[in-house]
């Protein structure tokens, strides 16, 4: 009896030591499956891709080395979306941040009635943003559009927002920043409030004015939460493409093409898949270099800038 319990006791305790190990392999088996099929696959497939001539019309995808990327240097079209999302990208990411600060100093004074506004303000980051391109193009519709319909019934000549090329992109960046300002001052507003009013209290003894204490104790403490929403807020206004596609369809005149929607012309407008995809990996390797850069040398906390 005492042999066959021996025996048996080195299965039991390998059993037992595999058991948390088969468990985890079970719970987390489908995450990794979700990942690899629609995320790693796609993205070594998407980078094979680039290096290769496939067209609708031809099909064949035959390796081109980097001929992609270096027709994609040359191409005016590539810069012009570029500077289009470099635009884009600044403008739209220092007016959230300036009025989603703003908006969190605002609310900190925790004025009567002050929740149901901000329920109220959080609501337009909650549309999908496509929803948010077309919602704006009927409202901007020359012809029957409440904007240009409430804005000539003061008096005054609507522009033409979405005719003109430097009207087109300003007007796609007061849409941005309608829509995604709501998330910077979640981010901003959540860190005001955890920060000690002690500080704030002890600055006010020491006759710091409103001004110098934002300066000098409020700004510095909210910093990051404020470099985080930019760096946030950047990286997705990128890769915008639905609300463009919404909004502008990235015109007039290729005024609005971002290269995050150049990239969609060319794959799914001109079917040239290697191109697109060279585009899209061209976008890849500028957020990562700019993120890394910023992430490197921008301080998120004391003693942290290198």
């Amino acid at each position: 009896m005492s042999a066959v319990s021996a025996a048996q006791q080195p299965v039991a305790v390998i059993e037992g030591r595999d058991r948390p190990a088969l468990t985890a392999w079970l719970l987390l088996g489908p995450c990794v499956l979700y990942l690899i099929a629609f995320s790693i696959y796609p993205l070594f497939y998407s980078l094979r891709l680039s290096f290769t001539d496939l067209t609708a019309a031809t099909g064949t995808g035959n390796f081109v080395g980097l001929a992609n990327y270096n027709t994609l240097l040359a191409d005016p079209l590539f810069w012009n979306a570029a500077m289009n999302s470099a635009i884009m990208v600044t403008a739209a990411v220092a007016l959230q941040v300036v009025l989603g600060v703003a908006l969190a100093l605002f609310f900190d004074l925790d004025l009567k009635g002050a929740w149901i506004v901000r329920g109220i303000l959080l609501l337009p980051m909650l549309i999908t943003p496509i929803v948010v391109g077309v919602m704006w193009r009927a409202l901007l519709n020359p012809d029957w559009g409440m904007v240009d319909w409430t804005i000539s019934a003061i008096g005054i000549t609507p522009p033409d927002w979405l005719g003109s090329v430097g009207m087109a992109m300003v007007t796609l960046i007061l849409v941005d920043t309608w829509q995604w300002t709501p998330f910077v001052f979640i981010i901003v507003f959540a860190r005001l409030q955890g920060l000690p009013r002690e500080i704030f209290e002890a600055a006010e003894v020491d006759g710091a004015g409103p001004i110098v204490k934002f300066r000098r104790v409020v700004l510095p403490m909210l910093m990051p939460a404020i470099v985080f929403a930019a760096v946030f807020r950047a990286v997705d206004a990128f890769r915008s493409f639905d609300l463009i596609y919404g909004l502008s369809y990235g015109g007039p005149a290729r005024g609005t093409t971002t290269l995050a929607f150049f990239s969609f012309q060319n794959g799914f407008q001109f079917q040239n898949y290697g191109y697109a995809a060279a585009v899209a990996y061209s976008m890849l390797i500028i957020i990562a270099v700019g993120t890394t850069i910023l992430l490197r040398y921008v301080q998120l906390r004391p003693g942290q800038a290198r």
